[in-house]
């Protein structure tokens, strides 16, 4: 066995795909002119901006960007000789492993290293890998637009600048009211979190708690899925990721601050990231190590979509109002060369 040192483990930002988390997240970029200016219509709306994706170019009433700030905590990083879908790390050798967690922040277009100690991983083969993050996720924006949007200022006191204005946090589908998560409490549906305004303002961060992965509505009475009877708390298995030596087949699951499945959505604390790895990592005493992640498409941006009327075709918006930047989790992709 060989301790590895903290310099073998490299950030490297925007090298691989980073696709949407959840179901209710948008999956499509944002459509902007030329100038950069995220295109919006002019007055009320349900259908805000355009989204461009794999079914082309349609309105809606969010759409993808790049943060410019991403925060993420990480309480474990490893390797895993045997899954980890249930909830078991005996098997796994941690390049990180901390109870009280480690943030890290992702600013747009730079790289730097994630603040842990040294670490070492005993030679052999690994078929698997293990991350353990927070659910609440902290996004920095600002944009300009090219009509003015109303932001928390109150309606007709918006402008063509949005910019992060308030903490939250905000739960991820934005209908929660009156609830308390394992966080604290979080902000009720409707809550705008962006202002704007005729000059551009100071952006802070603001968060997002991922109560729920396969519903789109929160609620502390029930189970954060169907799958909740199984024991498994909220699960869900999504198709292939990744290129090459890194791809697999990811299994996300929600956990409580005392590290078992979240069986409620206002218990749940941390997401559990398991990844059948398509190529096993292969280990030696001279392995150096690479956490690729890419903030691309990582932030939805949420505009109110409410109506006058929901039976009419075509919809007719009540406002042009934008609530909140969503913070869809980016992919992890872990390279072991040598």
């Amino acid at each position: 066995m060989k301790t590895l040192n903290l310099n073998k483990l490299t950030i490297l930002l925007g090298l691989f795909l980073v696709s949407a988390f959840f179901t209710t997240s948008a999956n499509a970029t944002c459509k902007k002119d030329a100038s950069g200016k995220l295109i919006t219509v002019s007055g009320n709306s349900a259908t805000q901006v355009i989204e461009v994706g794999a079914q082309g170019e349609r309105p809606y009433d969010q759409c993808s960007d790049t943060p410019d700030e991403y925060e993420i905590t990480f309480y474990k990083l490893g390797i895993c000789t045997a899954t980890t879908i249930g909830n078991d790390f005996s098997t796994c050798q941690f390049i990180l492993n901390n109870d009280a967690g480690v943030t890290h922040v992702i600013k747009k277009n730079t790289s730097g290293a994630m603040a842990i100690p040294e670490f070492s991983i005993d030679p052999g083969t690994y078929p698997y890998m293990v991350t353990v993050v927070s659910n609440k996720l902290g996004i920095k924006h600002s944009f300009q637009s090219t009509n003015a949007i109303d932001g928390s200022s109150g309606n007709g006191n918006g402008g063509t600048y949005c910019w992060t204005a308030g903490a939250g946090p905000s739960s991820y589908t934005g209908e929660s009211t009156g609830l308390t998560s394992a966080h604290g409490a979080i902000a009720n549906g409707g809550t705008k979190l962006i202002d704007c305004g005729t000059a551009a303002g100071t952006a802070i961060m603001s968060y997002e708690i991922i109560t729920k992965l396969s519903d789109d509505d929160d609620d502390d009475t029930e189970s954060c899925n169907g799958e909740a009877w199984l024991g498994n708390g909220d699960r869900v298995t999504f198709a292939a990721e990744g290129t090459g030596a890194s791809s697999g087949i990811p299994t996300v699951s929600l956990l409580n601050s005392a590290n078992g499945f979240a069986t409620s959505c206002v218990t749940s604390h941390k997401i559990l990231w398991t990844t059948t790895l398509t190529t096993a990592y292969t280990v030696t005493e001279d392995s150096a190590f690479e956490l690729k992640m890419k903030t691309t498409d990582s932030v939805s941006i949420d505009f109110s979509s409410d109506v006058e009327d929901v039976d009419a075709d075509p919809l007719v918006g009540t406002d042009n109002d934008i609530i909140k930047m969503g913070a869809d989790p980016v992919k992890l992709f872990l390279t072991v060369t040598g």
